[in-house]
Formats: structure tokens, sequence, C-alpha cells
């Protein structure tokens, strides 16, 4: 359940009167409204409308940018203003022009008008690394504030069907010497859209009630409906690695925040993004990653249905059946030596050709085989340059009151000291679920990631509703894929099923961290409190935590019994409790695991599921606080709790259940 990684209110006003279905069309046909002006105003004035970048400072309004051959027309958003600046000595996009002007000549917001502003191949912002060929659609620098509008018309950004590749339609990111010290920015009441198709370009499929949400306890038995499939969901699509808001990388500890909020976001990779993961830069440039282990892919073998038994597949004794996405055309190839900087040698292990556009690799029933190795030298691995958000835990960053839909990823915070709250993340259910598709996440590594709150959320139609992952800081250059697996990264139709395969590297990995680096890939104090996680497979999942809160979080899997799996999971996660949750039709509400020095020194060690006890010795010690239902039924025991035999090193943990001989995993009802 671990994967990598790397809403504005639209408030509908009652219609009155014949005027204003005529002002509601001219809205329509010209992409905004004329706001502020007269009901009965002549046509003539509606006419001279645009849609402006208005400027403001400390003193007010500033200036106005418009498109070019619109100097002069009336602003939509405020008819007092005239715009008087096409932007082109500053940019050839009139809207990044009033954001550099602004920020040039100090002054702190920039407003956007109602109206659609589409990105291109021809108006995409270009950047260099890290997201070398995919640019950006607008640029938000430390300093500056940029807002769209509250009002009934919404300001959207959307990308043409055609552009070839985007990393994100906003990114906030400080450049020259704030570079890495990003603060004081904030996005806010924008609509962002992966799509110009008809039907889906305004966002207008994803409910946008994350804006005035109160209080969760509104939701409760009043859920917003499950969006309806999009084209998103067709896959490929150029949009499943764009960010409708990418905030940069910042070691500042200092300084007002960076936040985002009132967004609504479809139709994207994903929604929201504070710094990010690499598995290509190295921490230390002089290390050599040598894996410990080779994974050998071979076809499985077909056994067709005889006597009423189903087609199967069958493996070797070992190895694991996995569909994957393996190109008939890709060669195994298993390099003896690799280049310092992790790359393959120059003619090494050519890849195939790149796929056609639209073009699709179906999946094979393949056996993976994994076994340990010293072949290619002792087993070493190395750290990854981390890209933390730290925050400032004197001004945290907020990420609130977003409506996100249709997204594989909706919230994920690399770093700390961000609380995310009140937001709407959600997605139509698939079935069979989604590899990889979760909907709030907190990745890094201590020790800059520490402290994320995530409260009052609405989670709904993801693989996994809540994900940690401290395990992402190995890097896995390109050189070191092709010796773990023998083919490399373009050799799969699906990059989902590459991400797989990594995984086992990065799992062995543990055991050496744990020896070498014990808290490495421990993420610190996270809060997870009073959130709603509806219709996915997963509940929550803390994987190599250290200080955890899972707190009065109604946790439903709402889906057949085929599609359910784990409530919560505490997997090699120290110091954390789950407390007063209900978590009902799962196989286990609560599961605690662990792989002492393996995956960490202690495995899931003093978690505090029963941290009330109402008699001496506290006999009842698991999970009393919680309120389980619908858990499955194994060899008799209802399986609200269950244990994984040596989920904890110490023995003086207290509660510690004894495991008989043979036995790997109890169940308890409690």
């Amino acid at each position: 359940m671990r994967a990598p990684l790397l809403y504005a209110s639209l408030t509908a006003k009652p219609c009155r009167g014949l005027l204003f279905h005529t002002l509601a069309l001219l809205i329509i046909l010209r992409g905004g409204p004329a706001q502020g002006a007269s009901l009965s105003a002549p046509p003539a004035t509606l006419t001279s409308t645009t849609m402006c970048a208005r400027v403001l400072g400390t003193a007010g309004f500033q200036r106005a940018f418009c498109a070019p051959g619109a100097v002069g027309a009336t602003c939509v958003g405020d008819t007092a203003r005239t715009c008087t600046d096409d932007g082109s000595t500053l940019s050839p996009r009139w809207y990044q022009a009033a954001i550099n002007w602004a920020k040039a000549q100090g002054h702190s917001r920039v407003v956007l008008d109602p109206g659609t502003i589409t990105i291109s191949d021809a108006t995409k912002l270009t950047w260099g690394w890290p997201w070398n060929g995919g640019g950006f659609g607008l640029h938000v620098p430390a300093g500056i504030h940029l807002a769209g509008t509250s009002l009934a018309a919404p300001t959207v950004i959307n990308v043409d069907h055609h552009t070839t590749s985007l990393s994100a339609l906003v990114y906030v990111a400080g450049t020259g010497a704030q570079e890495g010290l990003l603060t004081d920015a904030s996005v806010s009441n924008l609509t962002l859209v992966g799509t110009t198709d008809s039907g889906y370009s305004q966002g207008e499929q994803c409910p946008g009630r994350a804006a005035t949400l109160n209080s969760i306890l509104e939701l409760d038995g009043n859920e917003p409906a499950s969006p309806p499939a999009t084209p998103f969901a067709q896959e490929p699509h150029p949009r499943r690695w764009t960010v409708g808001v990418q905030v940069e990388h910042a070691q500042a500890t200092g300084g007002p925040a960076v936040s985002v909020h009132h967004l609504r976001i479809a139709h994207l990779g994903a929604g929201v993004a504070y710094g990010w993961n690499t598995a290509q830069q190295k921490e230390d440039p002089s290390c050599q990653t040598t894996p410990g282990i080779k994974i050998s892919i071979t076809a499985a073998v077909y056994i067709p249905p005889i006597l009423g038994i189903a087609e199967r597949y069958a493996c070797p004794e070992g190895a694991k059946l996995k569909f994957l996405s393996l190109r008939s055309d890709a060669a195994l190839c298993q390099p003896s030596a690799c280049m310092a900087d992790g790359n393959l040698p120059p003619g090494a292990c050519p890849p195939p050709p790149d796929l056609e556009p639209g073009q699709t690799v179906p999946d094979r029933a393949m056996c993976i085989l994994v076994e340990p190795t010293t072949e290619f030298g002792p087993r070493r691995y190395c750290t990854n340059q981390p890209y933390e958000f730290v925050g400032n835990p004197s001004a945290r960053s907020q990420v609130h009151h977003n409506s996100i839909c249709d997204v594989n990823v909706g919230i994920n915070i690399v770093g700390g000291n961000v609380d995310v709250s009140k937001n709407i993340v959600m997605r139509a259910p698939s079935d069979p679920p989604r590899d990889g598709v979760f909907g709030l996440s907190t990745d890094g590594h201590l020790p800059y990631s520490s402290s994320t709150t995530h409260t009052e959320n609405f989670v709904s139609g993801f693989t996994l509703g809540f994900l940690t992952d401290g395990s992402q800081y190995t890097v896995v250059e390109p050189c070191t894929l092709q010796r773990l697996i023998g083919y490399g990264a373009k050799d799969f139709g699906n990059y989902q099923h590459v991400l797989d395969l990594q995984q086992f590297l990065l799992d062995n990995a543990q055991s050496y961290y744990a020896q070498t680096d014990p808290l490495r890939g421990f993420i610190d104090h996270v809060y997870v409190r009073d959130n709603r996680f509806y219709k996915n497979p997963g509940g929550i999942t803390f994987y190599r935590v250290n200080w955890g809160f899972v707190g009065f979080n109604v946790i439903d899997s709402q889906l057949p019994p085929t599609q359910r799996k784990l409530g919560v999971i505490l997997d090699n996660t120290i110091n954390s409790w789950v407390y007063g949750n209900t978590i009902r039709d799962y196989l286990s509400s609560l599961e605690v695991r662990g792989t002492p020095e393996h995956q960490s020194t202690l495995g899931s060690c003093y978690n505090g599921n029963h941290v009330y006890c109402g008699v001496p010795g506290c006999s009842d010690w698991a999970s009393y606080p919680n309120v389980f239902s619908g858990s499955e039924e194994v060899d008799g025991t209802v399986c609200n709790v269950a244990y994984t035999k040596k989920y904890c090193a110490d023995p003086t943990s207290a509660p510690s259940p004894t495991f008989p001989t043979g036995v790997e995993r109890q169940c308890f009802t409690y």
C-alpha cells in the first residue's frame, strides 16, 4: 500500500427576471461577468470588458494587465478599472506579467478576474531542473499571494488536451537567492482543471462544497455524491503526472506561511503537493548503490479451465504471480558495471523505441522471484537528496477548504509543519481498485519531515484513504533498476509496475538502514483526527511513523466484500496511538505489524491502542475506545484487531501477545 511520489465556493445566486438571464448569457459568451456593473447598463458597455490580472499593494489598486489587444477595456472583476498594460514587455503571458511586475515592485497581491486561462505548449512556462521538459502554467514566487474570484463566475485555469507535458498548473517557488527558502505566498479561489473537453473544462463535475465547510459534522448523513466517470479515467492521459498546485521544497523555518485554499481541482494527476521525493539525485554524490537483491521475471504457466475449475496461472516455488505490462520487444539485460552518476554505460542495454501516442501494453501473467545477491559487490544503498517543505512551526502553512476530484493523489505533503483541514477529496471508486491511488499522504524522512496535521477532511473513492511513506529515501538510479530486474523503465507500458518492482529494492534497503541509520525513513508527529474515509478499500496506513495519532475518524469501506482490505495499519510504527475511531466493514479493523531489525530496529512497539483502562492491570489492553463492526471472521474470531508475529522486537513492550508455533497472524475481537 505504498507509493512514491513523485475550491472556490461557487455561490449560486437566485435568478430574478429576464434581464438577469440576458446578462448571464452575455457572461457565458464572454467568459466572465461584468461584476459590479449595473444591471441596467447598455449592452455596449458589456462588450468592452476583459479578463484582467489586477495588482494590489498596501495602498490598494496598482495596475491591471490583460491580453494583447484588450488594453483600455473595462476589467470584468472591477468595472472601476481598465486594463493599462498587456504585459508584452515583461512576459508574453499577461497574467504572468502581472505577477512578475508585482514581485519587482514589492506588491504582494495579484487578483485574476472571472474567466478562463488555457495553458498550452505555446504558453506554458519552461523550467530547468527538476522539471526539465515539463513546465508550468503560472509561477507564484515568494511574497506573492495569487487569488481568483470568490464571486459567482469562477476563475478557471485549464489545459489544452494536446499539451504534451506539464508538471503543474501553478508552481509556488522561490527563485534565485530565494530558492529553497520559500515563505510568504498563497494560492486561493481558483478552479484548476486538466482538460478542455466540453462538460469538464470548468471543473463542473466536482462539487465545490468544501469552500463553505464549517465542520465535518455537516457531511455526516449528507455526503457529496461520487463524481461520475471522466476523461481522466481513460488511460493513458497526458495529465497523469500534472499537479494542480506544486509548492517547492523549502528549508526555511522562519517567515510567513505558504498556504493553498478555496480551490476547485479536477481531472489531474494530483491536487496539491508540497515538496517532492526524488529517486535519482543522491545526497552524497560519491555514493554508489549496489543492490543486495535481484529480481527474475519469467512468464507464468497458463493452466486452462478444467472440470469446473477456472483458468489460472502457476509459478515456481518461492516466486510470486504478478500481472506486468512488460513489452514484447523488451530485451533482458543486466549490466556488469555502472557509471559513477548512476547511469548506464554508453550503448549498454538500449531501450525499445518510445510507444506511439495512445499505444498501450497489455498486462501479462509473470512470475517474480526475489533473491539475495552479491554479484554486483557488497550491498550498499545511497540516500536521496531531501526536497521536503520543512515549514515554520510558528507560522504553520495551511491547505484548507479545497474541493479536489478525479485525481490519482489528492494532497501530498513531503515535509512538515502543514495543516490539512476541511478538504473534500474524492473520485469515483473503480472495480477493481486502481494501484497507487490515495487521498491524503505525508511523505519524507527525519530529520526533515515533522509535524503535519490532517483534520476534518472527507476522502472517498481511493485505493487508500491516508498514507504515510517513510521508505522513499533510497536512490534508484537507471543502472540500479537495470541490475535489479534486467529491464529499464521504458520496457514497461505502465510506470506503476516499475514502481511496484522498485518497492522490493526499497524494502531490502530498510534492513541496511536499520543497521546503519536506525531513524532514517521515519516520519515524525503525524496527526490524523476527525476525518471521514468512505469507499476506500484501505483506510489509513502508518508506515515508519514516530509519534503518530489516529483519532476520532470514521473509516467505512462501504464497498462489496471482495474489495475490502484493512481499516488501519501500523507498520513499523512506534510511539503511536489509535483511539476513538469508528471502523466498519474491513477484513480487519486494526492491524499491527512490523519487521524488527529489517525495516526498523523495533518493529511496531509502544503503540497505544488502549490508553484508557478502567481496571488495575489493564487486562483489556487492545482497542476499547475504538468502535469496530463488520470485520472478517477468521477461525471463529472476529478480526477487529490483528497482530503479526514479531511485530515488536522489545520483549518488555506491553501488550505483547504470544504466538503459538506455526502461527504468523492472530486475530482478536476485544
